[in-house]
C-alpha cells in the first residue's frame, strides 16, 4: 500500500500545476508590454520642414555691405525694402546722389542689381510705385561715381564673364562681354539692347574673392593703385 501511495504523489502534483494554468488568471506584464509607445510614435512622425519664404526679410545695412566693396570711408545707412527689392543709402565723406539697389533671388539670396536713382518700376517687374522707382518713364539720373581706394596688388586669376555675372544681377537682356584684368582689378563690359558707356568694376579681396566695386567710366588709375588699365584713366 505504501508503494502505490508514493506513485500517486507525482500525478497529484501535475494535476495541481494544470489547474493553475487553466485558472484564467492573467499573466504578469512583460517588459515589452510595459515599454512606453510615445517614443516609437515620435520616431515614426516626420518633422515638419520649414516653409519656403514667399517674401524676403528686409536685410540690414551690414548684410548688404558684405555683397559689395564700398569706397574707403563709406558705409550703408538707411535701408528701405519693397517686396523683393531693397535700397541702401551710401554714407561717406561727401554727399551722394543715389542709392544701391539689391534684388532678392529665391534660392540664392540678396544680390547687387544697380546703383543710381529713379528706376522705372516696369523694368523692375513692379506694377505699382515704390520708394525707389516711378511708374512713368523718367530720365535716369547719372550714377554716382565711387571714389575708389587704393588696393594691394595680388596674383588673382582673371575671372570669366560668367563668374562675374554671378556676383551681380544685370538688367534683363544684358550680359558681360569682354573682361579685362590688371593686377587685382577686373573690368567687365556690359552688353545689352542699348549701347553702354562704362564698365562694371570688380576687385579681388584676399581671403574673400572677387567683389563688385562700382559701375561707370572715368576711373582714375592712380586711385586704383594702377599705372594704366583699359577701364581707368592715367
Amino acid at each position: 500500500m505504501s508503494a502505490r501511495h508514493l506513485l500517486l504523489l507525482p500525478v497529484a502534483t501535475v494535476l495541481i500545476g494544470l489547474s493553475a494554468c487553466d485558472s484564467g488568471e492573467p499573466a504578469g506584464p512583460s517588459p515589452a508590454a510595459s515599454a512606453p509607445t510615445s517614443a516609437a510614435a515620435a520616431a515614426g512622425t516626420p518633422s515638419a520642414s520649414p516653409a519656403a519664404a514667399g517674401v524676403a526679410d528686409c536685410p540690414s545695412g551690414t548684410t548688404l555691405q558684405t555683397l559689395v566693396e564700398l569706397p574707403k570711408g563709406w558705409s550703408f545707412g538707411e535701408v528701405k525694402c519693397f517686396k523683393d527689392w531693397a535700397t541702401a543709402d551710401p554714407q561717406g565723406p561727401t554727399a551722394g546722389d543715389g542709392v544701391y539697389l539689391f534684388h532678392f533671388v529665391a534660392g540664392t539670396g540678396w544680390k547687387y542689381y544697380d546703383q543710381g536713382s529713379d528706376w522705372d518700376c516696369k523694368d523692375l517687374g513692379l506694377s505699382e510705385p515704390a520708394p525707389f522707382c516711378s511708374s512713368d518713364p523718367v530720365e535716369t539720373a547719372p550714377k554716382p561715381k565711387p571714389k575708389p581706394s587704393s588696393g594691394t596688388a595680388t596674383s588673382a586669376k582673371c575671372p570669366s564673364a560668367k563668374t562675374l555675372q554671378a556676383l551681380v544681377e544685370l538688367p534683363k537682356g544684358w550680359t558681360f562681354g569682354t573682361v579685362e584684368c590688371v593686377k587685382d582689378w577686373a573690368g567687365a563690359d556690359p552688353q545689352g539692347p542699348t549701347a553702354g558707356d562704362g564698365w562694371y568694376l570688380f576687385h579681388f579681396v584676399a581671403g574673400t574673392g572677387w567683389k563688385y566695386y562700382g559701375d561707370g567710366s572715368g576711373y582714375d588709375c592712380v586711385d586704383l593703385g594702377l599705372k594704366e588699365a583699359p577701364f581707368c584713366i592715367s
